[in-house]
């Protein structure tokens, strides 16, 4: 099947039905369950190297447990977004966009997409640079070159460099979080249709 990146709004198949995007999501997922297990084994090494070693050496792996925990939870964390990435690509056809990163002062990634039912008009999905990440330019450059995006920058978006060579996941703190209030103006009837098809909270 052709994939149309030009096109503008929901027009075009959505992305679930080219395989190319089903073997990148597989790819995405087994990568990051294999990094999720490598944590896990991780995190029980080190719990039994403090259980074996002598105590002056006990310091020393409890301060490793605590971020070899982080790693993992947040490795696992990771693999539950696959699941909203897939409903995702379920629902919305693959868009095309180039410069459309940003690098913040602190280090944030920021994604700068157009509105799918006002294209002259932009909104930004933030990627905090986070505890031992922090983006740059060069890191970024194949996104901003040639960026691949499925879903609608308002809620969440499957990211992916060119060809879906690396999947990535963007989300708006307001699409899933109750803590939040939903998205209310600026909504087509068929934006809202898709974004309840994803599971983000839209408001009546």
């Amino acid at each position: 099947m052709t994939i149309n990146l030009n096109k503008q709004g929901f027009d075009g198949p959505v992305a679930w039905e080219i395989p190319a995007t089903r073997r990148a999501l597989y790819r995405w997922a087994a990568r990051n369950l294999a990094k999720s297990l490598a944590w896990v084994a991780l995190w029980w090494g080190a719990v039994y190297l403090t259980v074996l070693l002598p105590k002056a050496a006990v310091a020393l792996t409890v301060l490793v447990l605590p971020v070899v925990g982080i790693l993992a939870v947040l490795a696992l964390g990771r693999l539950f977004s696959g699941w909203r990435m897939r409903r995702i690509l379920a629902v919305y056809p693959w868009r095309q966009q180039s410069g459309a990163v940003r690098i913040t002062k602190a280090k944030d990634a920021l994604f700068v997409l157009p509105d799918p039912d006002s294209p002259e008009t932009t909104v930004s999905l933030k990627v905090a640079a986070g505890l031992f990440r922090s983006w740059s330019r060069e890191a970024l450059k194949d996104y901003d070159e040639e960026l691949w995006y499925a879903g609608d920058p308002r809620f969440a978006c499957v990211v992916a460099k060119p060809g879906l060579r690396t999947l990535g996941y963007l989300v708006q703190p307001t699409a899933y979080n109750r803590r939040t209030s939903p998205r209310r103006k600026g909504l087509s009837p068929e934006a809202r249709r898709r974004a309840r098809a994803i599971g983000a909270r839209v408001a009546d």
